[in-house]
């Protein structure tokens, strides 16, 4: 199933999810549970995206953040894909063992926790669910949970501003 066929379920499901949680923020798990916001910023005409998350306690304290560019990426959707295994890869290399992943992309969010594969991001989407739901996943638990636009403007401002740093440091990139 592709992305578009997700976007239906992903209509379907949002009501009864936003009731059940305040205010986009996850329901908390354990006190060991570290939340990730992951954003990308995309640029078309010459396929780079700037990645980042931002890893934070149970109180909202923040605990690391990165971010890294790339080139050739094919879509919007994708770049949020390679933001959110960037940010797993990472939290295996801070060895954190209970990770709830935050994204404002719902459709991805939703293919990712129903375990769907598209055909345009199926290598990212597999590499996801091995870090997160394969039996030799270094997680205890992990979760995936949409929050809105609004309430992602830390990672949404570092994504912007390491894209923008790596078009300056490329400049043959622009177009």
């Amino acid at each position: 199933m592709d992305l578009l066929d997700t976007m239906d379920f992903a209509k379907s499901t949002s009501e009864s999810k936003r009731k059940n949680s305040p205010r986009g923020h996850a329901p908390t798990g354990s006190a060991m549970e570290v939340f990730c916001n992951t954003d990308a910023s995309w640029k078309g005409g010459i396929q780079s995206a700037g990645l980042a998350w931002i890893f934070t306690d149970h109180e909202a304290k923040e605990l690391h953040r990165g971010s890294s560019a790339q080139d050739l990426v094919s879509s919007p959707c994708m770049a949020e894909a390679l933001a959110i295994r960037e940010a797993l890869l990472q939290a295996v290399a801070l060895n954190y063992r209970h990770i709830c992943i935050k994204s404002d992309s719902q459709v991805l969010v939703n293919t990712i926790s129903a375990r769907r594969k598209s055909t345009d991001l199926f290598r990212v989407l597999a590499d996801i669910d091995d870090l997160a739901f394969s039996t030799s996943s270094p997680f205890q638990s992990c979760r995936f949970f949409f929050i809105s636009r609004s309430l992602n403007g830390l990672a949404d401002g570092l994504a912007k501003n390491c894209l923008a740093t790596h078009l300056i440091r490329n400049p043959s990139h622009v177009t």
